[in-house]
């Protein structure tokens, strides 16, 4: 199978590929005169009235007819056939991707005779069993407000999209059940999804845009990749006549309202332009289109976080409490006996860390943070900060469309090029943040070739570029040596990369603030994604048939500096005070990444389609399909990347040529000499894992018109669901020996061993931790998702249009992580002093992403709709849904939901509702021209200043309305080395329903009901020496060790209402020229809208009390912003 397949995938080759070139529209009919009866050889012509245009086709012998690669816009529609009057359809548009029905009858006549008709404004898709959503247009795209002027705002106006989990992975939206990694976005038909991390490569200028149609399930066989929602743009052309605007936004918070969290006011400066110009080189044969925008904003971002009181900042604890709000008492580790409410034999004296005791380095880090300055409790987020926050941008566009007789050649390019600063990167306390340059670009050129009006052969090529440079704000300085900390960067690696001398990570726990940018400053990376393609559509009789292939090949480049500097981590475990382990210079462990693995990471992708819609009859259409599509295992270009085999318990590296010098010394040192391969040795390939090559996807759907006014469609379809290259990258090339991930780990008895100023000791003593490791399912399943719907759509009077459907989706194979070498809980694995030892006692954790996690999706969707017609228009649409898996995305973790398997032997467990699942969505579009003014049904025949000042008004808006998405309750544990927090056991439901809290919920008490949740207890070896966060015994009979019986996101957070409204006034200026004067209000209710915050999840089993803020929300949707806007169009 395999060699057959590969046999021809090299002779298709010569025959080139397809990125999609589905954003173009078809015209397809039947002709009949007034008996009903097919007329054959009639001549049907379609001109495009903007460019002059003009495609011509002959009706067969069933009458049937079919004009194909159309590019979106107005047409008219000319029938011709001897015996019979001339037809002619004036005022068609159409779609991004649409197949548009029109049927014509003739009357008898003479061909000099012309009887013309105009189009209907809202049609029904008959010819597909694809649900589109429906096409936004660019008269709606600029008339509705929009926060960002960014085009995947509208996708959320498409029942089935809804936004990301906060902090998860991907494009920021997840359609019909599938992750936010899995959208495809399409410019033109050229690939604008970002190869290294799965969002928009580019942004396209809004007023640049033709139309946006968002595909959520059923596509045809062209497209592959993802598996997830189509999201396709079509640019706008130029036509014979010249077109324009200049657009200018301004937003300042002088009229903003204040958010719910802050004190005041917070800064904005936003200033945002545009100019799009388009027209004929030569009329009605060369065509241009330029557009630029860009964007100046400053807007002060605010953080609530907890930091040392002045007390603690002194060493003195007297007056603070534990992570339940108890008494706390301050342990000497160095010291024996108890230290508890009954004996404290082993406390510090009035909990107070002696001058003599207290580590330098450990003091200067704790006196960095600065001093609080809210007046909160001992447990409180006691300091408030503002910072800035920039965001500025530069984006050009351009596009030329040239006509060659009767074939097509276009053009397009776009970059974008943008400085933002963070301040609150890696520290909510704002004195560190992070710097980031990003430049991408998006270039394609297609050229389409008729060889017969029944024929078409379509080639493209295009190329994508993204390049981006992050580093933090003290980038240069080496922090580490100002500190007394150990150097930890090569004097020749600072010179070539400066940035690398920066904070190290500090980590405090105890809800403490971070110190630092981040472990993984600075960040590099160069992603080059070339696509190439071809595609030949062939009508024959009531076929209409389309084959061809695509690649993708792409480059990726970035240096690994991650933890170069070290993380030093502080978690209270030593006194019970994370800030006086800090003093006293006892750290709970410390991990750093030995080694600077420069990555040139190489993937292809490859794929072929055939695909035929089949009118069967006159009311029934069959759409039928197969794709065949390969991503390739990538590959390093000097092989410096590896994956950990299950199976044969060893680290198969690629090569290890390229391995460091002292790589032999490296295995010994280390005691992995036995337990590492190549990937020669054991027969594979210098991709070390294999690739799937047997992806084949049948796609089918059908259309049955039940009449003319109703339609009956279903489909149902398999898709390959992507990677994310840069999780491959993070998991395979962040391997040793190419770069080697420590964690030493302190001991309680000793806790000098691992000390701030000895935090690496030698790797060889066994009280050391041991070097991570990563890997991949060696030989993969590729992940997939099988979509199905069905669909009833109904035309109304007024011209709107009712769609109910029903759609599910299955997904299979998709990507997880779980640690494969996770201890045992039980009393056998646990060692004294240390916790739970780990099975394969040469690596710390080896985390493993796995081809093993699944996920099912169920809905109810119905949409309300009215197009444009004299600035009228709408759409209304709800949807019900629960979405379930048993990983939302194959690494991290999203706000509110739950990163690693809790249990790695039984993954199962992880089974709950998916971190976007929204149960409720309603969403809604709106335009309207008010009725004041000349030929308006008040006052019509206004003029001069009457018309001026009360003439002209327009109305437009969106609101959306968001059930929570879920959370999972989490805890923290000693003792029990999950690599992260825990679940605790759950004794109630935990969701508050009887709402009888004074105040707000969340804000003013707890969001859940926290005495529903209880700790797993700890192990204790001495009972009168209870580690901090521990508790001994069940009142509920849960036994130590286990994982905690609650679910995975078991509750609901925060829904979200917000409505935003933009109030217009339109002065004409000339005959094609107009002023518009624009006021948009976001948030017009000003509602508080909240998110799930990290904190908010956590849950501290000591007598049922809570971390601080536990259960408080977190800021979501901004307060009222006001915007104003300048529109100037010809």
């Amino acid at each position: 199978m395999v060699s057959i397949t590969r046999a021809a995938l090299v002779a298709a080759l010569f025959a080139s590929l397809l990125g999609a070139q589905a954003n173009l529209a078809t015209v397809t009919g039947i002709v009949t005169d007034a008996a009903d009866a097919v007329i054959p050889g009639a001549t049907v012509a379609i001109l495009n009235t903007g460019t002059g245009v003009s495609r011509e086709v002959q009706t067969g012998a069933t009458g049937n007819y079919t004009v194909t690669s159309l590019q979106p816009g107005k047409y008219e529609l000319t029938v011709v056939s001897e015996g019979f009057s001339t037809y002619t359809q004036r005022g068609i548009e159409l779609l991004t991707g649409q197949t548009l029905r029109a049927d014509v009858r003739l009357e008898l006549g003479q061909v000099t005779e012309t009887v013309t008709v105009d189009a209907q404004l809202v049609t029904l898709n008959t010819e597909n069993g694809t649900i589109k959503g429906d096409v936004i247009v660019q008269e709606e795209i600029q008339e509705l407000p929009l926060a960002g002027r960014d085009f995947t705002d509208l996708a959320f106006f498409t029942p089935g999209v809804v936004p990301k989990a906060e902090g998860g992975q991907g494009s920021g939206l997840a359609v019909n059940g599938a992750r936010a990694s899995n959208t495809n976005f399409y410019v033109d038909g050229f690939d604008n999804r970002n190869a290294r991390g799965a969002a928009a490569q580019v942004r396209p200028n809004i007023d640049a845009l033709q139309e946006f149609k968002m595909e959520v399930s059923g596509y045809s066989a062209e497209y592959g990749r993802m598996a997830g929602g189509v999201m396709n743009m079509a640019l706008r052309s130029g036509t014979n006549e010249f077109h324009g605007n200049i657009n200018y936004f301004l937003r300042n918070d002088i009229n903003d309202a204040r958010g719910f969290f802050e004190r005041d006011k917070i800064r904005l400066r936003q200033n945002q332009f545009a100019v799009t110009v388009a027209g004929p080189i030569v009329k009605n044969k060369t065509f241009f289109l330029v557009s630029f925008e860009g964007m100046r904003r400053i807007q002060d971002s605010t953080k609530l976080t907890r930091v040392p009181s002045l007390m603690e900042r002194d060493g003195d604890f007297s007056q603070s409490l534990n992570t339940g709000g108890a008494a706390l008492y301050l342990r000497d580790r160095l010291a024996s006996g108890a230290c508890n409410a009954n004996n404290q034999k082993s406390c510090f004296a009035n909990n107070f860390v002696p001058l003599s005791r207290r580590d330098p380095i450990g003091m200067t880090l704790a006196t960095t943070y600065p001093v609080p300055n809210r007046d909160v409790g001992p447990t409180g987020f006691n300091y408030f900060t503002v910072a800035p926050d920039v965001d500025n941008w530069n984006s050009p566009l351009f596009k030329i469309d040239h006509k060659l007789g009767e074939n097509n050649l276009a053009f397009r390019w776009q970059t974008r090029y943008n400085d933002t600063q963070n301040p609150f990167a890696g520290s909510d306390t704002g004195q560190f943040g992070l710097f980031t340059k990003d430049d991408r670009s998006l270039a394609g050129i297609d050229y389409t070739h008729m060889f017969s009006p029944s024929l078409l052969f379509e080639v493209r090529f295009g190329y994508a570029r993204n390049a981006t440079w992050q580093e933090g704000r003290n980038a240069g300085q080496n922090i580490s040596k100002e500190l007394g900390l150990p150097d930890l960067i090569p004097e020749g690696e600072a010179k070539n990369e400066p940035g690398l001398l920066d904070w190290p990570q500090i980590f405090a726990g105890n809800n403490f603030s971070q110190l630092g940018p981040g472990a993984n400053m600075p960040v590099q990376y160069f992603t080059t994604d070339w696509q190439y393609g071809a595609k030949m559509t062939w009508i024959k009789g009531k076929h209409n048939m389309k084959f061809g292939f695509n690649s993708n090949f792409v480059q990726m480049n970035q240096p690994y500096f991650n933890n170069q500097r070290g993380t030093y981590r502080f978690v209270g475990n030593r006194t019970g005070n994370s800030i006086a382990d800090m003093e006293l210079g006892w750290l709970n462990n410390v991990t750093r990444q030995v080694g600077f693995n420069r990555n040139y990471w190489r993937q292809h992708a490859l794929g072929a389609f055939f695909n035929d819609d089949w009118k069967t009859t006159r009311k029934l259409t069959l759409n039928l399909g197969i794709r065949w599509e390969v991503n390739r295992a990538p590959w390093d270009k000097y092989d410096r990347l590896g994956s950990y085999d299950t199976d044969t318990l060893k680290l198969v590296i690629a090569d290890d040529a390229n391995a460091p010098a002292n790589y032999q010394d490296l295995l010994d040192e280390t005691g992995l000499r036995d337990v590492i391969t190549t990937a020669g040795a054991v027969g594979r390939s210098r991709s070390v894992i294999s690739t799937d090559w047997n992806n084949f996807t049948p796609r089918a759907g059908f259309a049955y018109r039940v009449n003319d006014k109703s339609v009956l469609r279903g489909g149902y379809g398999i898709f390959i669901a992507g990677d994310i290259l840069n999780n491959l990258r993070n998991n395979l090339s962040n391997q040793f020996p190419f770069a080697i991930n420590q964690n030493f780990v302190g001991v309680n008895g000793t806790p000098n061993l691992v000390s701030l100023q000895t935090p690496f000791p030698d790797a060889r003593l066994t009280f050391s931790g041991t070097t991570t490791t990563n890997g991949f399912t060696m030989d993969p399943n590729q992940a997939y998702l099988q979509s199905w719907n069905m669909t009833i759509e109904r035309q109304l009077p007024g011209g709107t249009a009712l769609e109910l459907d029903y759609r599910g989706s299955k997904g299979t194979f998709l990507q997880r992580r779980y640690d494969f070498n996770q201890p045992y809980r039980d009393l056998a694995s646990y060692v004294s002093g240390q916790g739970f030892a780990r099975p394969i006692s040469q690596w710390n954790a080896i985390n493993i992403f796995s081809a093993s996690a699944n996920s099912n999706y169920n809905a109810f969707n119905a949409s309300w709709r009215k197009r444009s017609r004299g600035g009228l228009f709408w759409r209304l649409n709800y949807s019900w849904s629960k979405s379930i898996d048993t990983a939302s995305q194959a690494n991290g973790q999203s706000q509110g939901g739950f990163a690693q398997a809790l249990d790695s032997r039984n993954l199962w467990l992880d089974r709950g509702r998916s971190d976007w699942d929204r149960r409720h969505v309603f969403t809604m579009i709106a335009n309207s021209n008010l009725p004041f003014g000349r030929g308006r049904a008040i006052g019509s025949n206004w003029s001069g200043v009457t018309q001026t000042i009360l003439g002209g008004w327009q109305l437009s808006g969106t609101m959306t309305m968001y059930t929570g998405s879920p959370m999972t309750i989490e805890t923290t544990v000693p003792n029990l080395n999950l690599g992260g927090s825990a679940r605790p056991n759950r004794i109630r439901d935990g969701a508050i329903t009887n709402d009888a809290g004074v105040g707000k919920r969340g804000v003013d008490y707890p969001f859940y009901d926290l005495t529903a949740f209880e700790a797993v207890p700890c192990y204790v070896e001495d009972p009168t020496d209870v580690p901090t966060g521990c508790i001994t015994q069940s009142s509920n009979g849960f036994s130590p060790f286990g994982f905690g019986n609650a679910g995975r996101n078991i509750l609901d957070g925060p829904g979200l209402w917000s409505t935003d409204v933009a109030l217009s006034k339109n002065f004409k200026i000339r005959e094609g020229q107009n002023l518009q004067l624009r006021l948009e209000t976001f948030n017009i209710l000003n509602r508080a809208n909240f998110i799930i915050q990290d904190d908010m999840t956590f849950f501290d089993g000591i007598a049922g009390g809570l971390l601080s803020q536990v259960g408080q929300v977190g800021r979501g949707g901004g307060p009222r912003i006001f915007q104003y806007a300048l529109k100037y169009r010809f």
